[in-house]
């Protein structure tokens, strides 16, 4: 199995509370070696004749028997026994291509892709910024000067910013750096019931050596409570890692409060960032943030490059060691054109942000007014008013929300779901869940919007979307 096939296996098994064994894997290795080679998924007698895997067995390792067996390595199901209904095929005039899933990630803007087209033209700029050469020293000049620029953005100095290779790996840094620090000390950190999984998953194995976790609940907006921070903080708390803006529901925690009470209480509070960099203002120091997480791939720069911001009274455990680059908190290497080109899109989405914020605002205005008209009962889920504008993620009545994207990426829509019926068993994601609200019988879609969506895409969708939820529900859609 690829990479690929593999991250949607342990994303199907964090929605569906399963833990992953190596029966499982080899359960589902088999059965895409099958349908890779038949272009049809095993049955019964195959797994029983090939790995020894019987029915009941199989029934207790999966959420849904053979149907979790099939959608976990894209094996489509001809069939919807399991309540996961099928594909909606239609045959559209004028199809166009409409990216509305920017929280996943974003293309490379124009003057981004621009410097990194120039850069790889030139020659002279390939040196290392460890080396004491001229090539050297022009790549370490290019990389502090990123760092200025990401470090003006946020209002601090440049030497309290270390790049990364990536949002989850600057997470893991501010969380495990601090927690190693404290080995055999105090060990009581909090977070919330809605986190991203590279924060998530971190405290889940920080349980497992040893360390105490508080997940903090929301409200049926989405939000955190700074009354349940203040009652969750303990003599023993040594760490608060808290988003500013939730990647499934858009909606913004209130960071200056929650920053105040930790202030006061002497605890550092991470806040990744990832979501909201850009999008709205951020301040960590009057907001009392020690550590604060952003990524290149959601600002139109390039992936595999992220960013920590550190609060200079903060120690950090390194979790890579070597050479000693980026001041001893991240050994290797700096990836210097993405660095650099990282810089850029952070200089560019900020002078835009206001102007960017009021013109997607509109457009998300135009969508909820062409959603009520086709769908008046869809859900939004989390907070209309505390909610970055790029925002919207819908729940829709009776229907499987991957039979919802699957539908729309036919006609070139592309945007992403957020529960699990297609992962083999009807569940929320984790954040919907955490609303604490009954959405076991909608699909949840995220819509994300960015820097190249106009009205038209939105128009595009509503021409279409109303025609597959109706197919998807057996409904007419003339008598609708």
């Amino acid at each position: 199995m690829n990479n690929l096939v593999l991250t949607m296996i342990h994303q199907m098994a964090r929605r569906t509370d399963t833990e992953v064994t190596t029966r499982h894997l080899e359960i589902l290795d088999y059965a895409h070696s099958y349908y890779a080679k038949n272009r049809v998924g095993p049955l019964f007698p195959n797994l029983v004749r090939n790995v020894d895997a019987s029915r009941d067995e199989i029934e207790g390792l999966f959420p849904n028997g053979i149907h979790s067996v099939y959608v976990w390595v894209g094996i489509p199901i001809m069939t919807t026994a399991s309540g996961c209904k099928s594909v909606a095929h239609i045959e559209v005039e004028n199809a166009r291509q409409v990216y509305l899933d920017h929280n996943a990630t974003t293309y490379l803007r124009d003057e981004v892709a621009s410097l990194l087209a120039r850069r790889a033209a030139d020659r002279s700029r390939f040196g290392n910024p460890s080396s004491s050469n001229q090539a050297g020293q022009q790549a370490h000049g290019d990389v502090h000067r990123a760092r200025e620029k990401v470090a003006g953005v946020l209002g601090v100095t440049p030497e309290e910013v270390t790049f990364t290779g990536c949002g989850s790996e600057a997470n893991n840094l501010a969380i495990k750096g601090v927690a190693f620090r404290h080995l055999g000390e105090r060990k009581h950190l909090i977070t919330t019931a809605i986190e991203h999984p590279s924060v998530l998953d971190t405290m889940k194995y920080l349980e497992r050596i040893g360390f105490d976790v508080t997940y903090l609940p929301v409200d049926r907006d989405g939000l955190i409570s700074p009354t349940d921070l203040r009652a969750a903080i303990t003599a023993d708390t040594i760490l608060v890692a808290i988003m500013a803006v939730n990647n499934e529901i858009g909606t913004i925690n209130p960071m200056a409060d929650l920053g105040a009470i930790c202030r006061q209480r002497g605890v550092p509070l991470f806040c990744d960032a990832i979501q909201a960099f850009g999008k709205i203002p951020l301040d960590p120091k009057q907001c009392g943030i020690s550590m604060l997480s952003l990524s290149g791939h959601k600002i139109y720069g390039p992936k595999g490059v992220g960013a920590l911001y550190v609060d200079e009274s903060i120690e950090l455990e390194p979790l890579i060691h070597g050479g000693g680059q980026e001041r001893g908190l991240r050994s290797g290497t700096e990836n210097v054109e993405s660095i650099v080109a990282t810089g850029l899109a952070a200089e560019l989405i900020t002078v835009e942000r206001e102007q960017e914020h009021d013109r997607l605002l509109a457009l998300r205005e135009h969508f909820l007014d062409r959603l009520g008209a086709i769908e008046p009962d869809a859900v939004i889920n989390g907070s209309l008013e505390q909610r970055i504008p790029h925002n919207l993620n819908v729940g829709f009545r009776g229907v499987d929300s991957g039979s919802i994207l699957l539908s729309l990426n036919h006609i070139g829509v592309y945007v992403s779901s957020g529960s699990a019926c297609h992962a083999g068993a009807k569940e929320a994601s984790h954040v919907i869940r955490a609303l604490g609200a009954d959405r076991g019988e909608r699909g949840t879609i995220r819509f994300s919007f960015g820097l190249r969506t106009e009205r038209d895409d939105i128009d595009y969708l509503f021409e279409h979307l109303g025609t597959i939820l109706h197919l998807l529900r057996d409904e007419d859609p003339i008598a609708a």
